[in-house]
């Protein structure tokens, strides 16, 4: 049960920004790229409204160098391909905690 109150503790807004850093350093991973965004990051660039600008932004400030291979338009877009596909994943898995937790609920009672 502990765990549980632990999770309802934290404010959600801290959860959709983790659960977003997580997957944005797990595409960057996936990758090959040697990037790793925090929430200061992630802030920095919140005034940018589409999300694919956004990484585009921040490549052309932060690793120009990579505009001399592929375009900011290809890299930001397989970075969201894989950052869209783990946050897919976070809340596949987080359904099926939920269904058993659910599960376990209805047994005990």
């Amino acid at each position: 049960m502990r765990h549980r109150l632990m999770e309802t503790s934290r404010p959600e807004g801290d959860d959709a920004v983790r659960v977003q850093l997580c997957a944005y350093n797990m595409a960057f991973s996936d990758l090959g790229l040697r990037f790793r965004w925090d929430a200061h990051v992630l802030a920095s660039l919140s005034a940018i409204d589409d999300e694919a600008e956004r990484v585009a932004a921040y490549i052309r400030a932060n690793h120009s160098h990579l505009l001399n291979a592929y375009s900011a338009e290809f890299l930001s877009r397989a970075i969201l391909d894989r950052k869209n596909a783990h946050t897919a994943r976070y809340f596949a898995a987080k359904e099926v905690i939920q269904e058993v937790y659910r599960a376990t609920d209805l047994a005990q009672a």
